[in-house]
């Protein structure tokens, strides 16, 4: 498929940044699992990009997803998963994370070095990843993935 060139390993994430500082755009990054693609990761992904230039999603590993949501998972390996993220307009990079757990980004991070990382709002680590991010200088900021007209909970594949 023509998307999968999005799709990139961590050697690639270093020149990423280089070219944003070069061209002065502003790189947003998200993480997930991302097994069953539904609205609630589309909200996500387009609240992503509006906050930024290049917007970067971490595909979960099969480990992690197994070892976050339980047996039976994933339903889908890392590759069509991250081949699904790729395919959406709004993604500019995809990269399968070669970390593990629900932190599975922190080399990644130093890295790419992101000016905004994007949560769900559900996030339970969400103090751990704003000391990440101010470690590495950039912002955090957490999104409700929820569809227009909705007022209460969220879209998600966890619960």
């Amino acid at each position: 498929m023509k998307s999968d060139k999005k799709i990139i390993k961590y050697k690639d994430l270093a020149k990423i940044r280089k070219s944003a500082d070069k061209e002065k755009k502003t790189v947003v990054f998200t993480s997930g699992c991302y097994d069953l693609l539904h609205l609630g990761h589309v909200i996500h992904f387009n609240f992503c990009k509006s906050k930024g230039d290049i917007l970067l999603v971490s595909v979960g590993n099969d480990r992690t997803v197994k070892e976050l949501k339980g047996p039976g998972s994933p339903i889908n390996n890392e590759k069509f998963r991250a081949r699904m993220a790729a395919a959406l307009e709004v993604v500019d990079y995809v990269v399968i994370s070669e970390e593990f757990g629900k932190m599975d980004y922190n080399r990644l991070s130093g890295l790419l070095r992101p000016d905004i990382l994007v949560l769900n709002s559900t996030d339970s680590a969400v103090a751990e990843k704003k000391k990440l991010m101010d470690k590495i200088g950039g912002k955090l900021l957490l999104c409700r993935r929820l569809p227009p007209g909705h007022k209460k909970g969220g879209i998600s594949t966890a619960e």
